[in-house]
């Protein structure tokens, strides 16, 4: 998946939070189609308070914002640069040194 993000100009998901993860380190702009009402509506949020995406819910919108960005790269570029400053790729070797340093387990040196 990380391969065909990175070959991808703009991502058209449902707001899971892996996929939101993966488009933030691939610098992918979001159009947030679709999300699981109660578990997935943060996700939305966060993603349009940061301006790392859009939400549009229906094919008409979906469609409007794609027109927008390929007419305006640079606008597009701007949600991009801020998808990669909001990427974590090491979160979760960093939750995983946070565990074993709680559980006093001896430090791994591939973590």
């Amino acid at each position: 998946m990380p391969d065909f993000m990175r070959a991808a100009d703009i991502l058209v998901t449902k707001a899971g939070p892996g996929t939101i993860c993966e488009a933030f380190i691939a610098g992918l702009p979001m159009i947030l189609y679709s999300r699981m009402p109660g578990q997935e509506d943060g996700n939305v949020d966060y993603v349009i308070a940061k301006n790392a995406g859009v939400w549009a819910p229906q094919p008409r919108l979906v469609v409007a914002v794609i027109k927008n960005w390929l007419d305006n790269p640079a606008e597009r570029e701007k949600v991009a640069a801020t998808c990669r400053r909001l990427a974590r790729p090491d979160a979760a070797r960093q939750i995983a040194r946070l565990i074993a340093e709680r559980l006093d387990v001896p430090a791994a040196t591939s973590l």
